[in-house]
């Protein structure tokens, strides 16, 4: 895949790639493996000790629903609602509310691109760096209360519409910047994945679509604690 991205005349480009990789000869890709996971039943635990930190910290992960299903973008407005921003559940309950930490961080696929720029199984991910008088349950109890709060007392249209304008922020800012290459990136993706670089056109009304009852019926199903998997670390660094 080749992405193009600049001030250029259409014609002129194609020249280029013509003259440039026209001569590179075409080869049968190898059978696309077989990626699917089975379902998780169970929470899986696992910690490190590590010699250089000096704080304890906590990731957690849960399995995403298939990607471009009605489920993957209700997740995606769930990441905005409870990790996104000081204004996120998760923020306010831990860093405003309990001062466990100053900051809580994470995403979709957050380490290596963005929620639509992969192909293939994924996790929504968090991490959190907290304070030694804090245990590892007390974070993990957090989690728990904000998702099971949102399971039992729904999404209302107010909290989608919040988490819409966030979506669209972040969307937008990513077309636009000065470089070019968040958008380079999406069409290239969408070309690749989907053999849709159009689909780009399409993403937010692909979110207005999610409802609260959608909303409710993902965190169910894939905010649930047996499609999760925690680690900590112990810091074992001297003061």
């Amino acid at each position: 895949m080749l992405a193009v991205v600049g001030d250029f005349e259409p014609a002129e480009a194609k020249a280029w790639v013509e003259k440039y990789y026209g001569n590179i000869p075409s080869a049968t890709p190898p059978p696309k493996p077989d990626l699917t996971e089975p379902r998780q039943e169970q929470e899986q635990r696992f910690s490190k000790d590590d010699k250089l930190a000096s704080k304890p910290a906590l990731a957690f992960a849960y399995h995403m629903p298939e990607r471009n299903t009605p489920e993957y973008y209700a997740l995606i407005m769930l990441d905005q609602i409870l990790l996104q921003g000081n204004d996120s559940r998760l923020y306010q309950a831990l860093v405003q509310k309990r001062g466990y930490s100053d900051g809580v961080s994470g995403g979709i696929n957050s380490d290596l691109g963005n929620q639509f720029n992969y192909n293939g199984p994924m996790l929504w991910m968090g991490s959190i760096i907290y304070d030694p008088s804090v245990q590892a349950d007390s974070v993990v109890s957090v989690l728990d209360q904000e998702i099971s709060r949102l399971a039992k007392t729904g999404i209302d249209q107010a909290t989608l519409d919040l988490a819409m304008v966030k979506i669209r922020s972040a969307f937008y800012d990513q077309l636009s910047g000065s470089d070019n290459f968040g958008r380079a990136d999406l069409l290239a993706a969408f070309a690749l994945f989907d053999n849709d670089p159009a689909r780009i056109n399409r993403i937010e009304g692909e979110f207005r679509k999610v409802t609260p009852e959608l909303m409710q019926k993902t965190i169910r199903e894939y905010l649930r604690p047996g499609n999760r998997t925690i680690i900590t670390v112990n810091p074992l660094a001297k003061s």
